[in-house]
This record gives structure tokens, C-alpha cells and sequence, in this order.
């Protein structure tokens, strides 16, 4: 075995036993519930792999040197950050030079919804917030498909991290994205003192950089002139010179496919997040929708696959099926079947992996199983905070088994 395999065996090893001693030594604990048969990543194409994320988590890990870049997008799955932020965790436990930073996230609470535990942002001013998923409501946004906006004359913005297990992100730099061609709205950062500021107008962001790292900050955002107008929030980036990797959840409750084709700052945003590896995870909505068209929603995929291979062509993907569940809580919403064959499909067509997690967890009616052994909530839609985790270890053990096949290939 080479020295690779051998230090990642031993990663793997120390893994597990922090998990309690679990058997498996790719993180899978033992459920009854789960099918492990179908928990491997599925690539239908002999040229089909990761190895471009692969290299960059290589230098990561063993060279200390670049970041390995992975964004996870779907709807309320994502939005709480529970099944991403245990893959996120899981890849800074491989090897102290993982924790390459936080990365673009939204502060969600601004715009009235569900806020992912572990950060927190409080605010004065009046703010209101617009999601892409829902219809009825019209604005811009940007690749985190959700906008939060003030029209306050003078509003503040304040930002921490909180938690005993939340890894420590600290960063020298903040992006706050907004329309920087606007003039009548001025950021200034009032929790510490930048070396400089600078306006990125081609991707849309303001800049505060730092000479130290800090691990909060608090902004003041101001009116310049009389014309009462939007300040339009689209996310935040926090940012450091470490290596490691960078693990970005987009999620928005209630988000389809065709939610994020509204988003017109979504490639210009895109070029700031530079994702490697995407997981896709948006269909759930699409599939509860009783007009559902497997059709449309492949072409809707193929566009934001266009969408993100005009940002980085060299960008690999991961397509989940879709979680079983119920219509109305009582109906198998069996939707699920052609979703997951648009997936087979995408992934073949795309040169992609396929994750399924619809049989992962049983097929058609398991969700009930799920939520007999706590891991499913009664909405028969949604997972428990324990499920995801649960998910979130599956997954990750999942690309690790195809990261450990590559270790063996470039060193034969």
C-alpha cells in the first residue's frame, strides 16, 4: 500500500473510533432501515468520475496547499444545514488542513425564515425577505435564490458563530453581495478596522479585507441621499488565505429546479463560490408538484449544469434522487420513480455520479420505517435533525470510498 492509502486508512480509522466505535470504517453506522447496497456513488459512464475535485483534496490534504470546493444545492433539505454541515464537518475531521474557511452563506434570518443553528446575525433596521420559490413574490436574485432588502435609511448588520461543536471559521476577509452599481446605499464596517475595501463590480460584491483574521463583524448600512430606494442583501462570503476545503450549502424552502432559473445573478454570483463538485439535491418540490413533467425537470438540470459549466467547465456533479415520501401525508408520492430515472438519465448524460438516496432508504413507503426509528419527521416529507446527520455520514462516506478507489489508481 502506498503512502497515501496508508495515511488515509489511518484517517479513516481514528475516524471511526471517535464515532463510537462503529464497524465500518467509512462512517456507516448499523440501521436495519438503511440499505447500504444502495448507499455507493453510481457512475454509468467508464470515464465518469471525481478526479478533478479528487487532485484539489489531494493538495489539500497532503501537500497543504489550494482549496477543494463543493456546493450542495436543493430547498429546505439544504436550507437548515444539518445534512450539508455534517459532510462539511466530516471533511475537516480527514486531516487538520481541511477547515479551508466558511465560505458564501446567507444570513436567513433577515429575511424571516429558518436560520441554520450554528451562525447566528441580528439586525436593526426593517428588513424583508424574498425567496425563488415562491411564485407570487418578484425581485433579483442571486445563487443563494433568496434576497433579504431594506429600504430603512439606516439599517446594521451583526454576525457570529456560535455552538460548541461549530469548527472554528475565522477569515480576513467579508463579501457582502449587493448591487454595487448603486450608489445611494454605503456598507461600512464598524466591529473592527479593514487594511482596505474594494468593489468587485463584475461579480457584485464589496470587499473588507483584513491584515489579521477575525471570527465576527458588524456593518452599518446607510442611505447616502434622499431617493428612497432597495439595499438588496444576496449573501455573504467569508474568506481566508488556508487551504482545505470549502463546503457551500445553497437551500431555500420550498425550491424546485425552475425556482433557481429565476435567479439572474446565479453564474455572476457563481464565479465567487467556483464549486468543484456540486451535489444536487433539488427535486423534492418538483416531484410534490401534481403537474410534474420528468421532461421539464431534465431540462431544467441541464440548464443549471450549462449554467455552472459556463463558470467552471472543469466542475464535476453528483445528482441525489429524491427522499421517499408522502403526498399529504398519506399518499406514496410515487413521482419519486421518474425522478430518479431523470437522475439516471442526467448523470449519463452529464459524465456524472448518481447518489440514490430514494433507495437508500428503503424505496416507496420507507419513509415510514425513517420515522419509527426517529430519523424522519411526521410531515412525511422532511428528515429529523438525527436523519440528516445520518444522511449527511452516508454521503460522506460514500465519496470518500470513491476518493480512497482514486488514491489507488494514481499510485499504482
Amino acid at each position: 500500500m502506498n503512502i497515501k492509502l496508508h495515511i488515509l486508512t489511518f484517517i479513516l480509522i481514528s475516524l471511526k473510533i471517535a464515532c463510537q466505535g462503529q464497524s465500518n470504517p467509512h462512517l456507516l453506522p448499523d440501521h436495519d432501515f438503511v440499505v447500504y447496497d444502495s448507499a455507493d456513488v453510481r457512475f454509468y459512464n467508464d470515464s465518469s468520475n471525481f478526479d478533478n475535485f479528487f487532485k484539489k483534496l489531494d493538495d489539500a490534504i497532503f501537500n497543504g496547499k489550494g482549496k477543494a470546493r463543493v456546493m450542495q444545492i436543493g430547498g429546505s433539505h439544504i436550507q437548515a444545514d444539518i445534512w450539508s454541515d455534517q459532510i462539511r464537518k466530516n471533511f475537516q475531521k480527514v486531516s487538520p488542513n481541511l477547515n479551508g474557511g466558511r465560505g458564501f452563506l446567507f444570513p436567513y434570518r433577515l429575511a424571516h425564515t429558518n436560520n441554520p443553528y450554528y451562525y447566528k446575525c441580528t439586525s436593526t433596521g426593517e428588513w424583508k425577505g424574498f425567496r425563488n420559490s415562491l411564485m407570487k413574490q418578484d425581485t433579483t436574485w442571486g445563487v443563494s435564490g433568496i434576497t433579504a432588502a431594506t429600504k430603512d435609511s439606516a439599517a446594521t448588520l451583526k454576525f457570529y458563530f456560535r455552538g460548541e461543536d461549530t469548527p472554528y471559521y475565522d477569515f480576513n476577509s467579508i463579501k457582502i453581495f449587493h448591487d454595487v452599481d448603486s450608489s445611494n446605499y454605503c456598507i461600512e464596517l464598524i466591529s473592527d478596522t479593514c487594511s482596505f475595501i474594494r468593489v468587485n463590480t463584475e461579480i457584485g460584491y464589496t470587499e473588507f479585507v483584513f491584515d489579521h483574521y477575525v471570527d465576527s463583524f458588524e456593518l452599518n448600512i446607510y442611505r447616502q441621499d434622499t431617493v428612497v430606494s432597495a439595499f438588496n442583501l444576496y449573501g455573504i462570503s467569508l474568506d481566508n488565505n488556508d487551504p482545505g476545503v470549502v463546503y457551500t450549502s445553497i437551500g431555500v424552502n420550498g425550491a424546485s429546479t425552475k425556482s433557481y432559473l429565476r435567479c439572474d445573478l446565479f453564474t455572476k454570483h457563481l464565479k465567487a463560490v467556483n464549486p468543484d463538485l456540486v451535489i444536487f439535491c433539488i427535486g423534492i418540490n418538483d416531484a410534490y408538484d401534481p403537474s410534474f413533467n420528468p421532461q421539464n425537470y431534465e431540462n431544467n438540470y441541464d440548464t443549471l449544469v450549462h449554467w455552472i459549466k459556463s463558470v467552471n467547465p472543469n466542475a464535476e456533479f453528483l445528482f441525489v434522487t429524491n427522499n421517499d415520501s408522502y403526498y399529504k401525508r398519506r399518499y406514496p408520492n410515487k413521482r419519486a420513480f421518474e425522478a430518479r430515472d431523470a437522475m439516471i438519465r442526467l448523470a449519463k448524460k452529464h459524465n456524472s455520479g448518481m447518489w440514490d438516496m430514494f433507495n437508500i432508504m428503503g424505496g416507496l413507503g420507507s419513509c415510514n420505517k425513517w420515522i419509527k426509528n426517529g430519523c424522519a419527521k411526521k410531515d412525511k416529507i422532511h428528515l429529523t435533525k438525527k436523519g440528516y446527520i445520518l444522511m449527511g455520514d452516508l454521503m460522506f462516506s460514500a465519496i470518500m470510498k470513491e476518493y480512497s478507489t482514486y488514491l489507488k489508481i494514481e499510485n499504482k
